[in-house]
């Protein structure tokens, strides 16, 4: 069961480095495409110079204009946070995650009912908000996050600005 009440806060920005994949939310449940990023980073993670802390970090990147359903593909990259993207081992890609307004949620129990938690975040709490969908989204998997364990957390943090808000209808003559 996750907590359905999201904080609303600033976040500072950040760097990250890891492993990137094209998937598709249908592609993630039928055949485990993250899982399977999870355990290549788990043995490529001692590449990466500069890491501060040991949480991973899931960035989500979704298409433009908003369109999202199962088979819409869209970007994942699992990795760590860093001092600079300075360095890039090879095959990994770097991302910097802007600082802003987010909103958080944590998802509390096993990662295969995480879709639960988006759902409620994509389709009730945003659209109440009036807000259209962000161009990404990022998980945070730190010393809480238990594989397949009931009592599993993870915080997803979803941007909010300005220019994600619903755009004022404009009136033609």
């Amino acid at each position: 069961m996750s907590h359905f009440t999201p904080t609303i806060g600033p976040r500072e920005g950040f760097s990250m480095v890891g492993l990137s994949i094209r998937t598709t939310v249908q592609a993630n449940i039928e055949h485990g495409a993250i899982k399977r990023l999870e355990a290549t980073f788990f043995k490529r993670s001692i590449d990466i110079p500069n890491r501060i802390g040991t949480a991973k970090i899931l960035l989500q990147i979704y298409p433009s204009g908003g369109f999202f359903n199962d088979r819409t593909t869209y970007t994942c990259i699992l990795g760590c946070i860093v001092e600079n993207l300075d360095t890039l081992p090879e095959g990994m890609v770097g991302y910097p995650v802007p600082a802003g307004r987010y909103a958080k949620v944590t998802h509390v129990g096993s990662e295969v009912w995480i879709n639960r938690t988006y759902s409620f975040i994509y389709r009730h709490w945003l659209p109440r908000k009036q807000r259209i969908h962000p161009p990404f989204s990022y998980e945070v998997w730190d010393r809480r996050y238990l594989p397949g364990q009931a009592q599993s957390e993870i915080d997803i943090y979803i941007p909010l600005a300005e220019s994600y808000e619903k755009p004022a209808r404009r009136r033609y003559t």
